[in-house]
């Protein structure tokens, strides 16, 4: 017994070594390199709260939660509504449906320099395909990317993200649709229930834990937004304005362009309080809304 014991352990024990090296002591470094003044090539040299204060009296900081927050509040009803809608419809007896959910998933292992070298063509002022489909109905184009309104640009990057996660929460919410009994289903059309009350009824009281993952992994995804922003503006030091940074942009150029990284450090702890009370914060409207029965 004991010599199995001694042959667990060496078996996990490369697992261990991995969370501490990998996992634990990166965050624990991060705490303390928040309040101190680091710049990666010199020792670090305590400040206490210095780092802290600054960044909550820097504007920058501020306006770029305002835009994470925006992008969250369009990106999570967004793509939680549409996947739900796409897997009910992918979830039917349809021809070519393995196509269809291949189509709709393609997005998600599409790399973003790609996705977003398409999505600027696409959003160009000149040549672009939205300002094209405005002027059959004279509109006049818009700058999408460019804009000097920063609602206009969060909201078109928010869409791009929408389009590039839609088949990761569509096939978790398919997942959970897919084990709904068809007798239920079934008994409710011979009861002459319509498709959108076994939609409303039925199908989604049924799901809520699936819909209520994918609001929670689209919240975390929406606040650690990076690559749809550096993908679409595609320099940090040259491509986007202040008006439309966001923390983590603010996290990268401070770190690994400025060399500042306690102030980093603490925006990025600053982010995390953030994520970790919103979590909490649909965690308690959980119980009034999700079905695990």
């Amino acid at each position: 017994m004991r010599k199995q014991s001694y042959w667990g352990y060496i078996f996990t024990l490369p697992f261990i070594i991995n969370v501490l090296v990998f996992l634990l002591f990166p965050i624990a470094f991060s705490a303390y390199i928040s309040f101190t003044q680091y710049d990666l090539f010199n020792a670090p040299k305590w400040v206490g709260l210095d780092n802290w204060i600054n960044v909550l009296k820097k504007e920058e900081f501020w306006i770029s939660m305002r835009n994470v927050f925006y992008f969250a509040l369009v990106f999570v009803p967004l793509q939680s509504g549409i996947a739900f809608i796409v897997a009910f419809m992918l979830n039917q007896a349809i021809r070519a449906k393995a196509m269809f959910r291949l189509f709709y998933f393609l997005p998600v292992v599409t790399p973003w320099l790609a996705g977003g070298v398409v999505w600027s063509w696409m959003f160009n002022y000149q040549y672009g395909v939205f300002n094209w489909f405005l002027s059959l109905v004279n509109i006049d184009p818009v700058r999408w990317l460019d804009s000097k309104s920063w609602v206009v640009v969060i909201t078109s990057i928010a869409l791009v993200n929408v389009w590039k996660g839609l088949g990761q929460s569509m096939i978790i919410i398919l997942a959970g649709m897919q084990n709904v009994p068809k007798e239920v289903l079934e008994a409710s059309q011979i009861d002459g229930a319509s498709g959108w009350k076994q939609l409303t009824r039925i199908v989604f009281p049924m799901v809520t834990p699936m819909v209520y993952m994918v609001m929670i992994l689209s919240t975390i995804s929406a606040f650690h937004a990076f690559d749809v922003f550096l993908g679409l503006f595609g320099s940090i030091q040259t491509g986007i304005p202040e008006r439309n940074m966001i923390p983590n942009l603010l996290v990268y150029r401070d770190s690994f362009l400025l060399f500042k990284m306690g102030p980093a450090s603490a925006m990025a702890w600053l982010l995390f309080f953030v994520i970790l009370v919103i979590t909490l914060f649909q965690r308690y409207f959980e119980k009034k809304w999700v079905h695990y029965d």
